[in-house]
Parts: structure tokens; sequence; C-alpha cells
């Protein structure tokens, strides 16, 4: 064996390992972009459905909506509260 056999054994050898390097790298960067524009389009999906409630927002009637629940909750919350500082008195009379 001279030297030009393990010469050629050695580019042989390096040949083979840079095909499976770069059939791995290659695999390696496809999944990445599927994983990646999956990703692309959630977001997209979710500024779509954002600008969508935005517009809705800014028509009008869901401000009005939301304005009423709002000043109902307040109202509800604020009559609870009356009745169960009323309750705590009677119960620190009673002690």
């Amino acid at each position: 064996m001279d030297m030009e056999w393990f010469r050629d054994l050695s580019i042989t050898i390096l040949g083979f390992v840079t095909t499976a390097a770069l059939i791995f790298i290659t695999v390696l960067i496809y999944r990445l972009y599927r994983r990646a524009k999956t990703a692309i389009q959630l977001v997209k999906s979710t500024a779509k459905i954002a600008y969508d409630t935005v517009a809705l927002v800014q028509q009008g009637p869901l401000a009005v909506i939301w304005t009423l629940i709002q000043g109902f909750h307040g109202r509800f919350g604020g009559i609870s509260k009356i009745f169960k500082k009323e309750s705590n008195k009677g119960k620190n009379q009673n002690e």
C-alpha cells in the first residue's frame, strides 16, 4: 500500500462524510423552514383577527355594549360591597 492509496481512501471517506453532512443539513433547514412557515401563518391569522376586532370596535356598537357591561358590573360591585360591609358590621357587634 502506497501513499497514493491512503490519499485516495481519505478523499473517498471525506466525500462520503461531506455528502452525509450536506444531506443532514438540508433536511434540518427544510424542517426549520416548515416550522417557521407555520409560525408565520399563525402570526398572520392572529394579526387579521386583531385587525378585525379593532375595526369592529371602531364601528361603535361593540363599544356601547362594552360600556353597558362595565356600568352594570360597577353598579353590582358597589351594591355587593354595601351588603358585605353591613354583614361584617353585624358579625363584629356580636363578638
